[in-house]
Parts: C-alpha cells; structure tokens; sequence
C-alpha cells in the first residue's frame, strides 16, 4: 500500500521562518548584551583602580619632596646640597613647592635622568595630563609629552598649610567610555616637620 503526501504542504511558512528568527534573536542578544556590559565594568574598574595608585603616588611623591628637603639640613654647610631653612621650602606660597601652593595645583614626577630624584615641580595652570613611558624609569606615568603616550588621567597636587604642617590632596580626574561626567579619585594626607632640630 502506497501514501503520497501533498508536496505543496511541506516546509515552513513566511510566519513560522519569522518566529524562529525572533526567537533565535532574543536567545543570542541576551548572553551578548550581559558581555558587553562585563566588560565596560571591567574596563572601568581597571581605571578606577590605575586613578587611586596615581593618587597615591602622588602623596608618596610630595613625602619623599619634603624628606629631600628636611634631610638636607643635617648636612655639613659647606655641602653645596646643604639647606637652612627646607621646611619653609617646602610649606612657603614662595619657597620649592610653591605652585602646589596655588589653587591650581602642581604636577609631581620622578627625574628622568634619576631615578632616585624628583622632576621638577609642574605648574597646573594649563594642564596636568599623565603620560605613559616606556623607558626604563622609576614611574610609568610622567607629565612629558615627548615620545610618550597620552592617558586619560589628569593629577594635580594641592597643598594647603594647617597648624604645624602641610595638608596635601592628590586628586586624579579621567573619562571613561560614554560617560558624559568626569571621574575623580582623591587621596589625601598631613605631612609634618619631623626632623625639626632643637
């Protein structure tokens, strides 16, 4: 015994083809948009993290400008590198440190030359943007242009005289993807003239 099928009735429908599409859609853009959104969270996170260590190494170098300054006193007087008065050096409007002093802030960086000494002080007036170097320094980040590559972080340094000491607040901005706001981490901490003699 022999069935025939009408051929005219096997396949699928324009309606049935388009279901299945949807549906194929929402089960792929689901797992796709959840990964897109992972990883700009990542991305950001990565900033957010890269933003506090330039904070904190901000304050790390405002300390080692004020012990430079402080150790410089018990040298012998006739030492060129000797200084009579550093803590005024260093918390004085006129004195080594005086454009952090201003309220645009200053930029603090290692020497390229060494790497066991400060730059010199950068005046924020325009701009602080970080760059990153591949040379082999003390700090990747530094505030020369030249042969270096641009970040999307800005640190400025502030300090401001308390009683008995130095506030200092290390604040570093950024933008991240889309976002039309501007990202900020602040560090700050109280330096102190802890050599003083007697």
């Amino acid at each position: 015994m022999m069935f025939y099928t009408n051929i005219k009735n096997q396949g699928f429908s324009l309606v049935e083809t388009l279901v299945a599409i949807s549906i194929l859609l929402l089960v792929v853009t689901g797992p796709m948009t959840i990964s897109m959104r992972t990883a700009k969270s990542t991305s950001f996170a990565t900033e957010q993290v890269q933003a506090f260590f330039l904070a904190q190494e901000g304050l790390e170098l405002a300390q080692k400008g004020r012990d430079d300054l402080l150790l410089g006193r018990f040298l012998p007087s006739a030492n060129p590198s000797y200084i009579a008065n550093p803590w005024s050096q260093f918390s004085s409007t006129t004195g080594a440190f005086q454009s952090c002093h201003n309220s645009t802030g200053c930029g603090l960086q290692w020497s390229a030359s060494s790497p066991t000494q400060l730059g010199t002080v950068i005046n924020c007036s325009g701009s602080c943007v970080l760059y990153r170097t591949n040379s082999n320094v003390r700090s990747r980040f530094t505030y020369t242009a030249t042969s270096n590559i641009l970040t999307p972080f800005t640190r400025r340094i502030y300090f401001s005289n308390i009683t008995g000491g130095v506030a200092i607040r290390s604040e570093v901005t950024w933008r991240t993807g889309s976002l039309v706001a501007e990202q900020k981490v602040t560090s700050m901490t109280y330096l102190y003239n802890i050599y003083a003699l007697p």
